[in-house]
């Protein structure tokens, strides 16, 4: 298959956009450039290519690894573990989600990954945290000095944790913080823990259990915790952070306020005015024919344990956190990219996002990554790993380890210039953004 990089492909779930995503553990060794490249090459238009393709790979690797471990090569048998790991998500993501395929894409990913693991000079354990009956798997990476800020990471609606400490954990490593990510009710791994155990919207819930577990360690500085969310956990980790004080900075990394309404304005109009009675039957019909949506909404289904797409779209309407702006009082960082707006549609989406940081009481800044940006300005800065990293640490040392120097300096106010500008014939969203007091962040 032949990849289209242009902005117009930064859209969840495309090829362009699985295959960018892949690439973006290059850094943490995750990924291989050229092998990314190659196995494009055998990948068609259908689900069972991509998904053979990826795989394949992820199994020559997984393979060799034996044969260097059995010759203690164990730094090589280690990075082709770690590649295998992500070429298994990255098959993954084009399986039915309720196919045993599926499952046993993730087994092997997540055990390529704690593996490779045991092969990695620091201490990174793979754990489960008690959350009433229920076990919810993570990823704890504990920097050895008393007292060390922490951060948690949230998985969103598709990633897994093995993608996740590839994003937050080894920068952490290398910055001396304490690190644990981990996946929550309905999501992937703790979804196969866990069977009957789905999304919810009272997300301080489980990740009250995952703070329990982590203040109960030496390590851990009680006052510096601090909890980062993208995609659909940039909606789970500004409620949790609202409601659990214990939290000391949050970020959210594509604010969702209300997830039914996005979710619900994403589909075609025709959609959007079928009658209930037709809902069903046309959504179907929109799966079979579009990939992108069928992998995206597969995955949504077990996540809330429903069998349809009215119960689905249903499923979404508490998740909605416009009520939690003005409970928030910790600092928080938002943080976008243009490709997130640049679309008519997402006009009542951002009127959304505008009230909410309008009704902010706490100390906030916002980040923008534009086109200019490349792949940065995609859903999430999938592609952008060290900017993102960069980005996320460098705020939390200003805010949690030198707060002295923001408190009392000029605060200096974000420019939605570039938003309003899409939305200039939609009066309502541009006095809401125009009115917004928050504050700019560079890298």
């Amino acid at each position: 298959m032949k990849l289209n990089l242009d902005k117009k492909h930064m859209d969840i779930g495309t090829p362009e956009y699985l295959w960018m995503r892949a690439t973006m553990s290059i850094s943490t060794g995750g990924a291989d450039l050229a092998e990314c490249l190659k196995i494009m090459e055998s990948v068609n238009s259908s689900d069972d290519s991509w998904v053979n393709a990826w795989s394949k790979k992820g199994e020559e690797l997984s393979e060799a690894s034996k044969r260097h471990l059995n010759e203690q090569r164990n730094i090589t048998a280690r990075n082709k573990l770690l590649r295998a790991s992500t070429y298994f998500r990255t098959a993954m993501m084009r399986c039915h989600a309720a196919s045993k395929r599926a499952d046993d894409l993730l087994t092997k990913s997540r055990e390529c990954y704690i593996h490779a693991l045991s092969y990695i000079n620091t201490s990174v354990q793979f754990v489960k945290i008690p959350f009433g009956e229920n076990l919810l798997p993570a990823y704890y990476y504990n920097s050895g000095k008393p007292d060390a800020p922490t951060l948690i990471g949230i998985n969103g609606g598709d990633s897994t944790n093995e993608e996740m400490f590839n994003l937050l954990g080894f920068a952490a490593i290398e910055r001396g913080w304490n690190c644990l990510v981990y996946e929550g009710p309905g999501q992937y791994t703790a979804r196969q823990l866990n069977p009957d155990l789905h999304l919810m919207a009272n997300w301080e819930a489980p990740n009250g259990a995952v703070v329990d577990w982590l203040i109960e360690r030496p390590e851990v500085a009680k006052d510096k915790i601090a909890l980062f969310g993208w995609s659909l956990s940039s909606n789970l980790a500004i409620r949790a952070a609202a409601i659990d004080k214990r939290i000391s900075a949050v970020i959210s990394n594509g604010l969702i306020v209300d997830v039914y309404e996005a979710f619900y304005g994403v589909w075609p109009g025709w959609l959007q005015r079928a009658k209930p009675e037709y809902f069903d039957f046309l959504f179907h019909l929109l799966e079979k024919i579009n990939a992108q949506v069928r992998s995206i909404t597969g995955v949504f289904y077990q996540m809330h344990g429903v069998h349809s797409p009215t119960e689905m779209i249903r499923a979404w309407k508490p998740f909605n956190v416009a009520a939690f702006a003005d409970k928030l009082t910790c600092p928080v960082l938002f943080i976008t990219g243009e490709a997130e707006y640049a679309e008519q549609s997402a006009g009542p989406l951002i009127l959304s996002i505008g009230k909410f940081l309008n009704n902010i009481q706490t100390p906030a800044w916002f980040y923008e990554f534009n086109y200019e940006d490349g792949w940065a300005a995609s859903h999430c800065q999938i592609g952008a790993q060290q900017d993102l990293q960069e980005l996320v640490y460098n705020w939390l040392e200003k805010v949690l380890i030198h707060p002295e120097t923001h408190k009392n300096q000029e605060v200096k106010l974000h420019d939605f210039s570039r938003v309003i500008s899409y939305f200039g014939k939609m009066p309502e969203v541009k006095k809401i953004l125009s009115e917004i007091r928050i504050q700019s962040f560079e890298i």
